[in-house]
């Protein structure tokens, strides 16, 4: 059976057929979804035969049916000389044939003796582009007056069915994103190593080529502050690399690496954590996660006690972050000089989120922080 022009045309247009493989809907295994509707259309329109397809370069596809005989229903595909659903893809828009014996369109389609489609009503099937991907269509083996009510419910169906294929579609976006995501975070998670590395020798070089002790000091207190944003960069990007974290699983992680780093063993319970389960955004985690280590590290020269790090309500509006031991983070100074790196570096950080510190008088350090600023 010859393919008129008009319906090759548009068979084969290209942007049609982009839109035909980036569906994801051909060659499939059967889909629940897909067979609920076609069981579905079969029950509502009392019609033997109910098709979910999709129209290729040379062949139709069916993504999915119900009450077709075999070689068919295995096959899950005819040629396009058994196609009537071709026709929906050529005008774009529903096919309602009540005899196929006696219609021009598709009397001499091999699918009336081989399929037996005698009643056929479609409608189509379209790309959330609005590229016309296919039909659903219900058939019948006699011939059929197709009612308004019989229409209008094979419309609804279609609706429904295009529905899922745009949410299948999205989800296979998001998918195909969080990939390039993932591989572009590990190149720079790669370069960010590397260039933290590369910076940190360089200091702890310069400190040793020093003569000035305050200068050597300085360059090392630097080289340390490097080695932390490393250590914090290490922790972010092995639990979670965009959205929200659990802040109490980051700090446990986080306090984990500090602790061994700085020499005490888990086994002296010098360090311990009571830390809210709250999902913190990523750059909001990554300051954090620097005050808390400035704070630890200082804690660590001045402890007295076990060194205790809180984060936990403190009213309606604010979180309250605690590090025992650690108030000299806040009033370090070298010889009546500026404060150090680590401090000031640590002021601004609290600053960005709106929040104050205090030293009390315990030696303990406490900084108010508004739960607006770490969404």
């Amino acid at each position: 059976m010859a393919i008129e022009t008009g319906v090759a045309d548009a068979i084969h247009n290209s942007d049609r057929l982009h839109a035909v493989a980036q569906s994801g809907l051909l060659d499939r295994p059967p889909q629940l979804a897909f067979d609920r509707l076609t069981r579905l259309a079969a029950r509502l329109l009392g019609a033997p035969v109910s098709l979910i397809t999709v129209v290729d370069v040379d062949r139709q596809f069916f993504v999915s049916q119900h009450g077709l005989t075999e070689p068919w229903a295995s096959a899950r595909q005819t040629p396009l000389t058994h196609s009537f659903c071709r026709h929906v893809v050529e005008t774009g828009s529903p096919l309602v044939i009540n005899d196929a014996r006696l219609d021009a369109r598709v009397r001499d389609n091999p699918a009336v003796r081989a399929l037996g489609v005698i009643g056929y009503a479609a409608m189509p099937v379209a790309s959330p582009d609005g590229a016309v991907l296919g039909a659903f269509c219900a058939i019948d083996h006699h011939p059929r007056i197709w009612n308004t009510t019989d229409l209008g419910t094979l419309s609804d169906l279609a609706a429904t069915a295009m529905s899922e294929i745009g949410h299948r579609r999205e989800l296979a976006r998001r998918r195909e994103t969080e990939e390039r995501l993932h591989i572009l975070m590990s190149e720079i998670d790669h370069r960010v190593k590397n260039s933290l590395a590369v910076t940190r020798s360089l200091l702890e070089m310069q400190a040793r080529a020093s003569d000035d002790a305050f200068v050597r000091e300085q360059l090392e207190e630097a080289a340390a502050r490097v080695s932390t944003i490393a250590l914090v960069h290490d922790r972010l990007y092995g639990h979670e690399a965009t959205g929200l974290v659990n802040l109490a699983d980051y700090m446990q992680r986080l306090c984990d690496d500090l602790a061994q780093s700085l020499g005490i063993a888990a086994a002296d319970g010098l360090l311990s954590l009571d830390v809210a389960a709250v999902p913190v955004a990523v750059d909001r985690v990554v300051s954090l996660g620097l005050i808390v280590t400035q704070l630890v590290t200082t804690a660590i020269k001045h402890r007295t006690r076990t060194i205790a790090v809180g984060f936990v309500d403190g009213d309606a509006d604010d979180y309250v972050l605690t590090v025992t031991d650690a108030a000299a983070a806040l009033t370090a100074t070298d010889a009546g000089r500026s404060t150090g790196l680590g401090t000031r570096l640590m002021t601004a950080l609290t600053r960005q989120f709106g929040g104050e510190a205090h030293a009390l008088d315990d030696g303990t350090v406490r900084i108010r922080i508004p739960k607006s600023g770490l969404g």
